[in-house]
């Protein structure tokens, strides 16, 4: 009974991902249904179950899936000796005049919910297998991930119709993406499907034969829906990905039925090489570019800025978001650049993790392609698992959604049925022999079945743990409000640090909503004490103060540097530091630059360094070319500004635009008279 709800279960995470667009809320809800499941699994499964999962778990197996996790702690734990970390962490200490700790990441907290995301991912994939150990309940999970395809399929064709009309292009086009890629594993499934109906009408069973019938007919179904959302999408990459893994399927099955022998299998891997090969002549390939992104569709210059950067370890995994501001581009969309997954990778974990999971997935391939050789009927399992290993070599480099939690688990739910049905049942022989085992064979088999039921029951303990944990941070990963917004309401950023920074810059979007979200979320009984410490002492922000917890955890935060040094003491050279480093965080971040004036202007220690003149001309210039809407926000800037600030102002507005100087003044003086 618990093996029909372990795949409800995926199936209902699956679905939900593909559903919910924060990936905090989809990690945390399948963190808690994935724990239920395994925990039941782990309790209820008889102990041949166990017996045949620690063979599926070889030790090269599980050091694959130890490795991600180990690199992610190791990018999170704090180092003890200089030099070693990410600068951000060294030149944030200085500026705050705080010690903090240094990491690899630049970002704790998103690289604390990208091992969450990793955590569920490999539950997902444990769960699956064990699910799938068995013959029948294989099949039903198959039949369950095609139908999950189709679902996706018809949904990305229904947007890529009425794209449009859609409020969120971006987040339309990356749903669209993550469907283009599920369909593609979809075409896989869908022929796998196909085949086994085939072999069951040649089998010519009669009580067989109408549920064959309508499994091919559901498999062609599928293929349609899956074939209509990779050619609507149109991208070569995913075309080409799509076809030569679902070759590699067939070419498995001719290997079986036509080409016994030695010479027959190399025969048809040459020819599948050959036509790995040639396909890339199919697909445009950019020239001078890094590998990572040289199939991409899209032009992704901060990627490729990004990438020449690239540290050992990485920057940290989900820190892409983070690091985009420091590299972005002043005339980049405002929507996000969507790096191929091949680019996230090396940027977050560093270019050798990338090459060796590019091995790990080669190696499962082949791995998966001789067992389905080896198998009987039931060979269909393991070679979708190779066909869909041999895709997802190539859609890295040309697609981004493969990173999505949505896409992540249909990859771990399919590893996982390819994997449980990898190894017929001769190859355990723990299991034929049953309790007859007696000697070293049955204690063996006994500690075997213990320790792979233990892990089983610590999974589902941690991924508890986790799914609460997420909760309770729920409004420390943003929980889709603004960065400064959500900030603010989490943190708690006291009434006299938003009055302060309004005085400043009472035209910035940004602390409109800062004053919002103030009001909106009092602060936690238990930081009212903390807070009347910051009031008292505001000459600089303490180590309490929200805003200056959340730099201990995201030292790149550009909006959260700048709310401190409007909210700091005028004229102070922490204050200009902290300035400094929101020039140096968000460089070309609109919609951070009419505050960032209005502070630069009003601090007398600015206006007269050299360096931030510069800055503050090049902010100027911006909002004066590329936001004509902001000019307003210049008045309010130079009501603002000191005496030499005002001087500086008004001759960078006399060499940009002399017409509107006068008019600055005018508006700027009635508003005085107000």
């Amino acid at each position: 009974m618990t093996a029909p709800l372990a795949i409800l279960a995926l199936l209902l995470v699956t679905s939900l991902s593909f559903l919910l667009s924060a990936d905090t809320l989809a990690v945390a809800v399948t963190s808690a249904t994935l724990a239920a499941a395994a925990s039941a699994l782990a309790v209820f499964q008889p102990a041949s179950t166990f017996t045949r999962l620690a063979r599926l778990m070889r030790p090269l197996f599980v050091v694959a899936l130890v490795v991600p996790g180990a690199w992610m702690g190791l990018q999170l734990v704090p180092i003890p000796f200089g030099g070693f970390g990410n600068p951000i962490w060294a030149t944030a200490s200085a500026t705050l005049n705080e010690p903090i700790a240094a990491r690899f990441t630049v970002d704790f907290r998103a690289t604390m919910l990208s091992l969450a995301q990793y955590n569920v991912i490999v539950a997902t994939a444990l769960v699956s297998a064990i699910v799938s150990l068995e013959r029948q309940r294989a099949a039903q999970f198959l039949y369950a991930l095609v139908g999950l395809t189709i679902l996706v399929s018809i949904l990305a064709i229904r947007r890529a119709i009425s794209s449009s009309h859609d409020v969120l292009p971006g987040a339309s086009a990356a749903a669209v993406t993550d469907a283009m890629i599920a369909a593609t594993l979809g075409v896989i499934l869908s022929t796998a499907m196909a085949i086994r109906a085939l072999d069951r009408l040649q089998r010519r069973q009669p009580r067989s034969v109408k549920g064959a019938m309508t499994s091919l007919l559901a498999a062609v179904l599928s293929l349609i829906f899956s074939m209509g959302t990779i050619l609507i999408c149109a991208d070569p990459a995913v075309i080409v990905a799509a076809l030569l893994g679902t070759g590699t399927l067939i070419a498995i099955v001719a290997i079986r039925k036509w080409f016994l022998g030695f010479w027959g299998i190399a025969g048809a891997i040459a020819t599948a090489s050959i036509i790995l090969v040639a396909s890339f002549t199919v697909i445009p390939i950019k020239k001078n570019a890094d590998l990572t992104i040289a199939l991409s569709t899209q032009n992704q210059p901060a990627t490729e800025r990004m990438l020449q950067d690239v540290r050992p370890l990485g920057s940290g995994a989900g820190t892409f978001n983070a690091l985009f501001p420091v590299y972005r581009d002043v005339s980049a969309a405002t929507v996000r650049e969507r790096p191929t997954a091949a680019a996230a990778i090396a940027i977050e974990m560093g270019r050798a993790f990338l090459c060796g999971l590019l091995i790990f997935t080669m190696v499962a391939a082949c791995t998966l392609f001789k067992r389905s050789l080896s198998r009987g009927y039931d060979y269909v399992f393991p070679a979708a698992g190779a066909g869909a290993s041999i895709s997802l070599l190539i859609l890295p480099f040309g697609e981004d959604g493969m990173l999505e939690v949505s896409v992540s688990l249909l990859i771990a739910a399919l590893y996982g049925l390819a994997f449980g049905q990898s190894l017929a049942s001769q190859d355990f022989p723990e299991v034929v022999i049953g309790k007859r085992s007696r000697g070293w064979s049955g204690y063996s088999a006994a500690l075997r079945n213990s320790w792979t039921r233990i892990a089983l029951g610590a999974v589902g303990a941690v991924l508890i743990a986790q799914a609460a944990w997420l909760t309770s941070q729920w409004w420390h990963f943003g929980a889709g409000l603004s960065t400064v917004g959500a900030t603010v309401a989490s943190d708690a950023l006291t009434d006299n640090e938003v009055a302060r920074a309004a005085s400043i810059g009472p035209g910035s979007e940004a602390l409109r909503a800062a004053q919002r979200f103030t009001a909106a979320a009092p602060p936690k009984p238990d930081e009212l004490d903390l807070q009347r410490g910051q009031n008292a002492n505001a000459t600089r922000p303490s180590a309490g103060s929200g805003l200056t917890r959340v730099l201990y955890w995201s030292p790149l935060r550009g909006d959260i540097w700048l709310m401190l040094a409007a909210a700091s003491k005028p004229n102070s050279s922490q204050s200009a530091a902290m300035l400094r480093m929101s020039y140096y965080t968000a460089p070309n971040d609109l919609d951070l630059m009419p505050l960032r004036v209005s502070v630069a202007l009003a601090t007398d220690v600015v206006v007269r360094d050299l360096e931030f003149r510069d800055l503050i001309k090049r902010d100027v210039s911006l909002v004066v070319t590329h936001r004509p809407a902001l000019r307003p926000t210049l008045v309010a800037a130079y009501r603002s500004a000191s005496a030499d600030g005002k001087i500086y102002l008004e001759g960078l507005i006399s060499e940009l635009d002399p017409t509107y100087l006068d008019n600055m003044r005018t508006r700027s003086s009635r508003q005085g008279s107000r």
